[in-house]
C-alpha cells in the first residue's frame, strides 16, 4: 500500500515538472503583422490616468529614484496584455511607434528599417577593410556564469585583439590560440568617423544623433557565444547586421521571480538565467510563473526592446550586431508622467513639440 502511495505521488510529480517544464519551455511564433494586434492598440487607450496613477502609489517606492525608475516601468507594463509573440513588422510612422509600440513598453522587430542603406551591405570582407586594422582594448575573454551564480557579475578577464584577426577567428579561418580563446567583443566603439558614415539611426524621434541616442556599439561574436539574464536600464534598437541570433525575452513584470542580483557599475543579472539551460525548477521555483518568448533576430532585421525588459543571448552564428540606446526616461512612462514627457521631448523631440496630455 505505501509502495502504491509513493508511485502515486511519483506520477503526480512527474506530470506537474512536465507540464511546468512545457510551460517554461514553449516557444511562440513571432507574429507576422504590418501593426499590432487590435488587443495592444486599444490597450492603453481604455487606461485613465486615475487608475494609472493609483497603480503607480501602490507600486512604487520614491525613496530609492533609480529603484522607482524601473518599479514605474514595471508596474505600467502589467497594465498591458500579455504577449504571446512578438511582433515582426515593417517600419511604421514615427507617431505610430511614439504611441502604440513604444508608449505600451512592447517589444518589435522591423523587417525592413535598413533597407538599401549602407549598414545592410555590411559583410566580414567590408568590416575588415573598414575596420581591420582597429585594436579593441576591452574585448571580453571567457564568461560569467560562474562569477554571477555566486552573486553577481564580477571581474572577467579582458584582452586587446586586432579585429582583422578576431574576424578570422569567428567565422573560422583559423584555429584561435590559447589566449585567444572565448573572445567576445561587447559594447565596443568603433570609429565614429567611419561608422557614422553608414550608420542608420531609427526614424521615430525628429532629433537624430547623439543627442537623442547614445553612440552606437558593436557586439562580434562566434557561433554560440552567450550572454545571461540581465535588463538594459534604457529603450535598446538592435541592428542585426550579419549572422543570426536568438533572443530569450521577459517582461519587467516577471523581475521578482527570476532570482536578480546585484553586480558592478549598477547592473543586476539573473542567476535563474545564468547558462543556456532552461531554468532549473528545483533551484529557481518562481520561474514556473514567468512567460519567456523566444525568437531569432535574423540578418538584416532590426530589434526594438524596451527598458527593462530582461533577456538572453546566444548566437546561431558567427554574428554581428550594433545597437544604440536612446537618451532618456523609457517611453511608457513618458506616456504618463508629465517630467518625463517633458525631459523626452527636450532630448529627442526637436524642435519641441506641445506635450500631447495622457488620456483624462
Amino acid at each position: 500500500m505505501v509502495r502504491r502511495a509513493r508511485s502515486a505521488y511519483a506520477v503526480v510529480g512527474l506530470i506537474i515538472s512536465t507540464f511546468a517544464y512545457l510551460i517554461l519551455t514553449r516557444q511562440p511564433s513571432t507574429l507576422l503583422t504590418t501593426s499590432l494586434p487590435a488587443e495592444l492598440e486599444a490597450a492603453f487607450t481604455s487606461l485613465k490616468k486615475k487608475d494609472v496613477l493609483n497603480r503607480l502609489a501602490s507600486n512604487v517606492n520614491m525613496e530609492d529614484p533609480r529603484r522607482a525608475e524601473f518599479d514605474i516601468v514595471v508596474a505600467l507594463t502589467s497594465l498591458s496584455p500579455k504577449l504571446e509573440g512578438i511582433p515582426r513588422m515593417k517600419t511604421p510612422s514615427p507617431e505610430y511607434f511614439r504611441e502604440h509600440i513604444a508608449g505600451q513598453g512592447i517589444p518589435v522587430i522591423f523587417t525592413d528599417m535598413l533597407e538599401g542603406s549602407a549598414l545592410a551591405q555590411w559583410t566580414w570582407t567590408s568590416l575588415r577593410n573598414k575596420f581591420g586594422d582597429v585594436v579593441f582594448e576591452n574585448t571580453r575573454q571567457g564568461e560569467y556564469l560562474e562569477s554571477a551564480s555566486k552573486g553577481g557579475k564580477q571581474e572577467i578577464n579582458r584582452v586587446s585583439v586586432k579585429l582583422s584577426d578576431f574576424i578570422d577567428i569567428v567565422i573560422g579561418a583559423r584555429e584561435p590560440v590559447e589566449e585567444e580563446r572565448e573572445l567576445y567583443i561587447t559594447k565596443q566603439h568603433f570609429p565614429r568617423e567611419i561608422l557614422m558614415n553608414d550608420f542608420v539611426w531609427p526614424p521615430f524621434y525628429p532629433s537624430k544623433g547623439l543627442k537623442c541616442y547614445l553612440e552606437p556599439t558593436g557586439w562580434i561574436g562566434a557561433k554560440d557565444t552567450f550572454t545571461q539574464g540581465h535588463f538594459d536600464s534604457k529603450d535598446n534598437f538592435a541592428y542585426q547586421l550579419i549572422g543570426r541570433k536568438r533572443w530569450t525575452i521577459y517582461s519587467p513584470v516577471d523581475y521578482d521571480n527570476l532570482y536578480f542580483v546585484p553586480a558592478k557599475g549598477g547592473l543586476e543579472w539573473s542567476r535563474a538565467l545564468n547558462t543556456r539551460d532552461k531554468p532549473s525548477l528545483f533551484k529557481f521555483p518562481l520561474t514556473v510563473n514567468t512567460n519567456p518568448l523566444e525568437f531569432v533576430l535574423e540578418e538584416g532585421e532590426v530589434l526594438y526592446l524596451p527598458r527593462g525588459w530582461i533577456h538572453v543571448v546566444e548566437n546561431l552564428t558567427p554574428s554581428l550586431m550594433v545597437n544604440t540606446w536612446r537618451h532618456g526616461p523609457a517611453a511608457i512612462s513618458a506616456r504618463w508622467i508629465q517630467e518625463d514627457q517633458e525631459e523626452l521631448n527636450k532630448l529627442c523631440m526637436s524642435p519641441p513639440t506641445p506635450l500631447s496630455p495622457p488620456p483624462s
